[in-house]
């Protein structure tokens, strides 16, 4: 690759590399193979960069090459249990895409950790126990003394919560603390 693609490379690569990254991780649930896809993944963008058409988003050309080697790398391993079937991964990929037009990741990422703050702590624990250390709804339940049920639904809410302030958050309808 020439020098001035080199410099063109870099900074549409660093601007996406996260939301990659988060779009692999969604569809490959093994940490370890996910690594080892991005890498290559990463390889495959950088040697093909002179075929990226500059009209279109970068990270939905690289989310769509991500896509193809995922479903390659599935089939090489067929014989393995698959997390999700092929069309899931279209379906994740696709709704990346449909973020690339909606604002700033930052920008969502900070709506949200002051959306989470003003949660009532139970709230927040109930989250932060089932998505941030990824607890399984019969622990959670066991912990809250409450049943399956009961959690599923003030999850259900509480994701309607953090959702409607994230939104108000973006509109500018709540002051950004």
């Amino acid at each position: 690759m020439p020098e001035s693609s080199q410099h063109q490379f870099l900074p549409h690569f660093l601007a996406v590399q996260d939301d990659l990254r988060a779009f692999i991780d969604a569809v490959v649930r093994d940490a370890t193979l996910a690594d080892d896809i991005f890498q290559e993944i990463s390889l495959t963008l950088w040697k093909n960069f002179d075929r990226y058409d500059e009209t279109r988003s970068f990270g939905a050309w690289a989310r769509g090459v991500a896509a193809v080697k995922i479903k390659e790398d599935r089939r090489l391993r067929a014989r393995l249990p698959q997390a999700f079937p092929d069309e899931v991964i279209e379906a994740v990929a696709r709704g990346f895409d449909s973020d690339d037009d909606h604002g700033d990741w930052q920008e969502r990422e900070r709506a949200l950790q002051q959306c989470l703050s003003s949660l009532p702590d139970n709230g927040r624990k109930l989250i932060t126990d089932r998505y941030g250390q990824d607890r399984s709804i019969d622990s959670i339940a066991s912990d809250f003394c409450l049943s399956v049920d009961a959690i599923y639904q003030a999850l259900s809410r509480m994701r309607k919560q953090l959702r409607l302030c994230i939104e108000k958050r973006l509109r500018g309808d709540l002051p950004k603390a």
